[in-house]
């Protein structure tokens, strides 16, 4: 069985965690393991708020769509936004075992998102980011 749920939410940080208590309500209700949910929340959390820091030029309303899909123990989401084009696939990899005095600040998000998820697409579409992210209930989240 499949089970689908659509919310909007505007660019705010306020309206994250918001979305994010109810997604994790929702996977909570179907009985995913913490572990997939602590993953969920990381990803969904850190895809929206690089959206709300970084899509848009000036500051203003600006309306973010989330699918969440739940079929055969498989969580996808889908995140549309109608900021600057970017794609996260192509986001340079952070150097992770450098020095943390060191490091350059962002990427980190992304790449945690990237090795979380099962699998992980994007595609601009109608002037939107089209970003998917599977998670697994099958395998634990990496």
């Amino acid at each position: 069985m499949t089970k689908k749920h659509t919310f909007k939410i505007q660019n705010t940080f306020n309206e994250i965690e918001l979305l994010c208590a109810e997604i994790n309500d929702i996977a909570q209700d179907d009985n995913f393991s913490e572990q997939l949910i602590f993953c969920l929340n990381v990803c969904l959390e850190e895809m929206l708020t690089n959206i709300v820091k970084y899509a848009y030029e000036a500051e203003g309303k600006h309306e973010i769509e989330v699918c969440l899909e739940i079929k055969n123990k498989i969580i996808t989401l889908k995140i549309i936004d109608d900021g600057h084009e970017f794609n996260p696939l192509e986001h340079k990899t952070p150097n992770i075992h450098s020095d943390i005095r060191h490091r350059k600040i962002g990427g980190i998000g992304i790449f945690l998102t990237c090795k979380m998820s099962n699998q992980m697409t994007y595609k601009r579409k109608h002037n939107k980011n089209i970003i998917n992210i599977s998670l697994s209930s099958e395998e634990k989240c990496k």
